[in-house]
């Protein structure tokens, strides 16, 4: 599954320094952009973030983050991508702030496909000139172009 399949225009924002959000902030973000483009249920997909994020952090190192959930609400793969132009403290392997996140959510019966679409952004992302590209624009429909 291309990213181009779960990933909305509507789900790719940008979040300017003076609104930068904590990290608690930024999952309820992710889950609020969710229910708003998608239909998913706020307060349980928020709550599904936070819970998989005390199993352990998402942030991959680099500067990115991937918190995601799955759960049987969800009917189909969603993917949420934010560029903050404040890097947050995210408990990242690197200790590094984060600022490109990417937020999914899945049906816990799309286990192949859900961990194909998961390594396949996480791949994506860890590309030097992917992050490059994200990290120089503003603008939502150019880091859609680049991510899809």
């Amino acid at each position: 599954m291309e990213i181009k399949e779960f990933l909305s225009p509507e789900a790719v924002v940008f979040i300017p320094k003076e609104n930068t959000p904590s990290k608690k902030d930024l999952l309820r973000l992710v889950a609020e952009i969710a229910s708003n483009v998608y239909g998913l249920e706020l307060e349980s997909s928020c709550a599904a973030l936070e819970a998989r994020e005390m199993a352990s952090s998402t942030g991959m190192g680099q500067g990115i983050a991937l918190p995601h959930a799955r759960s049987d609400d969800y009917e189909q793969i969603v993917g949420i991508f934010i560029r903050l132009e404040s890097p947050i403290e995210f408990d990242s392997i690197d200790r590094k702030p984060v600022d490109l996140v990417f937020g999914m959510f899945a049906p816990n019966n799309s286990s192949i496909e859900y961990l194909k679409s998961l390594s396949g952004v996480a791949r994506k992302l860890r590309e030097e000139e992917t992050q490059q590209f994200l990290r120089s624009t503003n603008e939502p429909k150019e880091m859609l172009s680049i991510l899809t």
